[in-house]
């Protein structure tokens, strides 16, 4: 019989299917591409006696950037789901779980570099926002900055070139760099915008990348790519209402929804008010679904995190919120 060791390659196996079957996409993601090994550290001789293992998962660098700030979160929802799938064992249980990036060797090392030139962030974007370009024409940079204000509230970062590039960069390369790095792009289309070089470029830019682009109406439709989209009216909108319109379709384009929904997890998890949980538990309400480790860390930050915890929302409170959301996905 193979010993609780041996068993490290079945267990993860097994538990990462289990995470594919119940909706846990990024806690199977880990499962699957981590290289596992069970280490024996510690023993407890009472009631027949039981030994205590950490399971090390190496994974892939590129997982790891992308998980690093929700990485205690994973640690604890995979040794719960380990010692779910181990509780018949009662001599072995598994006491922690430690993820760590897999360390690249000098060559590995020197072609990373070069490909990661590539999804390096610039240091405009706000972190942990989604991360939106705006292409407009000069006549309307005081409605894209109003625009860009309002969307902050949900957890929106939104680059305007006028408001962001610093004096001393050059203007096209820091474009550039915003171009390349963004989640998704809005247009707001006045008759100016077609007679910029700039704008088109920054659209078909988009387009061709198959970002996701919100072509912001008042008086002029969109033309030329942009006319297979259907277009957001805002004529007589304030910012406000235009932010809330974007957010909402952020959310509900399969495209963009992921990211978005991520973002918001993220900065509920990490909450520093009680306004802060309560403004980002609304949006979450109209996110159509959450994957049970979102909603698990969701979970932890109603019971962990005091702003999150003690939040009031009307008659109810952000935690039962929270749990509502909970019921929505299947066990």
């Amino acid at each position: 019989m193979a010993s609780f060791i041996e068993k490290a390659e079945s267990l993860l196996k097994t538990a990462a299917e289990l995470a594919v079957l119940q909706g846990s996409t990024d806690e199977a993601k880990i499962l699957k591409e981590a290289k596992s090994s069970l280490i024996e550290t510690g023993y407890d001789n009472w009631n027949g006696g039981i030994t205590y293992f950490t399971l090390a998962l190496e994974v892939p660098l590129k997982i790891f950037s992308k998980i690093e700030k929700s990485r205690e979160g994973f640690e604890r929802a995979i040794k719960d789901r380990m010692n779910s799938i181990t509780r018949t064992d009662a001599a072995n249980a598994i006491s922690e779980v430690i993820i760590t990036p897999v360390l690249l060797s000098d060559d590995e090392n020197e072609g990373e570099t070069e490909k990661s030139l590539d999804t390096i962030v610039p240091s405009f974007w706000e972190p942990n926002y989604f991360r939106l370009f705006i292409s407009h024409s000069s006549i309307v940079k005081e409605g894209a900055h109003a625009i860009k204000e309002a969307l902050a509230h949900y957890q929106v970062a939104a680059f305007v070139a006028h408001d962001d590039i610093e004096p001393s960069f050059e203007w096209q390369n820091e474009i550039e760099n915003a171009l390349r790095t963004m989640d998704a792009l809005v247009a707001i289309i006045t008759p100016e915008f077609s007679t910029s070089k700039w704008c088109d470029q920054e659209v078909g830019y988009a387009l061709g990348r198959g970002k996701f682009v919100i072509p912001l109406t008042t008086d002029s439709s969109p033309y030329g790519f942009l006319a297979k989209i259907q277009g957001m009216k805002i004529k007589g909108l304030k910012a406000t209402e235009v932010a809330k319109k974007i957010s909402e379709a952020l959310i509900q384009n399969p495209a963009t929804r992921p990211r978005m929904t991520e973002t918001l997890v993220e900065s509920l998890v990490n909450s520093g008010s009680w306004e802060t949980s309560r403004i980002i538990m609304g949006h979450l309400e109209k996110v159509p679904d959450l994957s049970s480790s979102q909603i698990a860390r969701l979970l932890t930050a109603a019971d962990e995190n005091s702003q999150v915890k003690n939040a009031f929302m009307g008659s109810s409170t952000v935690p039962e919120k929270i749990r509502a959301l909970a019921k929505r996905v299947s066990p």
